[in-house]
């Protein structure tokens, strides 16, 4: 009987502990590579809950200051119309504008959170433009100015929901109309505290 042929080898390494050893390292690649796969997909699923659930909070406020600001506006539209029979004045002062806003916004990225900052801000300059301006301007022509400014806070809180409906996939936004109203009541005195200039904060 014929002698087996001597066994394949590389630098005394039978050539089968070779093949099990390329097999393994070839294995562990495609590992580590699913693995990482699913790792990117996981944090991907995790920031995208995470902002969804940033946008359910921020909505929900940034309405209920938009609601306070129209309703204030009516309080003044009335007080004006009713030729002082009914309806009250109203000042500039008093909407909350609570932190969770700040925090719920910069879940969702360096431009929203921009726009809630500019937000609070334009809110500060009309509080303090109708206080410093009460003392010398009578109380028609400071209504004239709130009327306006309250509606341009309204459409900046407003755009700012619809900005964070459109960042979740949210299908939800301000119909075109209001909004251009809203726009058209602002524009009347906006211009006083406001450049219009979304790249700069005043």
């Amino acid at each position: 009987m014929a002698s087996p042929g001597p066994e394949l080898s590389l630098y005394g390494i039978p050539a089968p502990q070779i093949a099990a050893f390329v097999l393994t390292i070839v294995a562990s690649y495609f590992s580590a590579r699913w693995g990482s796969a699913e790792s990117r997909k996981q944090f991907a699923k995790k920031a995208e809950d995470d902002e969804r659930a940033a946008a359910a909070e921020l909505i929900p406020l940034l309405m209920r200051f938009a609601a306070e600001c129209d309703q204030r506006t009516r309080n003044i539209s009335t007080f004006i119309s009713s030729d002082g029979h009914a309806g009250a004045d109203e000042s500039m002062g008093g909407i909350p504008f609570p932190p969770a806003i700040h925090a719920a916004a910069a879940r969702l990225g360096p431009r929203i959170t921009e726009r809630a900052i500019k937000l609070e801000l334009t809110q500060q300059r009309a509080e303090s433009y109708i206080f410093d301006a009460s003392d010398f301007v009578d109380t028609d022509d400071l209504n004239s100015k709130i009327l306006s400014f309250f509606p341009l806070l309204s459409l900046r809180a407003r755009y700012l929901v619809d900005m964070a409906a459109e960042r979740t996939g949210l299908a939800m936004r301000h119909s075109e109309d209001e909004m251009e109203r809203l726009l058209k009541e602002a524009m009347k005195f906006a211009h006083e505290i406001d450049s219009a200039d979304e790249s700069k904060w005043i």
